[in-house]
């Protein structure tokens, strides 16, 4: 079922999820983002604990498995991010768990906190949209 408030036709479950993904997110990215050496250091740590590295694994696989597990939606920018998030953990997830050594690998490279203190702006952005899409209704 979908709900039109205002804008494009947004489903139930995206109205749910989105301020609940949207605050994650948020708070994740300014987490990362207010320490220039968050993203070194928590990635030092995971690749030393392998048994943190497979805790994370299975935590990210199975929010990101259950979230697209009963939201496959893709009509809008907020299903789309919505659904789009539970994949990226779930693969994120199933990497950390079936070749933790991989992931640890690509951690360790040089342009991995870069990258990830990129991904983090981008995080935060998709954080406050999927937000506003919840406490508004409004997909746009």
């Amino acid at each position: 079922m979908s709900v039109d408030l205002l804008g494009p036709l947004v489903s139930r479950e995206t109205l749910v999820l989105a301020p609940v993904l949207g605050i994650y997110l948020l708070v994740s990215a300014v987490g990362f983002l207010r320490f220039p050496t968050a993203v070194a250091d928590f990635s030092r740590d995971l690749c030393r604990h392998p048994a943190a590295m497979h805790a994370m694994g299975a935590i990210a696989f199975f929010v990101g498995a259950g979230i697209v597990s009963f939201h496959r939606h893709w009509s809008n920018p907020a299903e789309i991010a919505v659904t789009a998030t539970g994949l990226w953990w779930a693969l994120e997830g199933a990497g950390m768990l079936a070749s933790p050594a991989a992931v640890a690998r690509a951690m360790q490279k040089s342009r991995y906190v870069p990258t990830m203190r990129a991904l983090q702006w981008g995080a935060l952005l998709v954080g406050a949209y999927l937000l506003w899409v919840g406490i508004s209704g409004i997909a746009e």
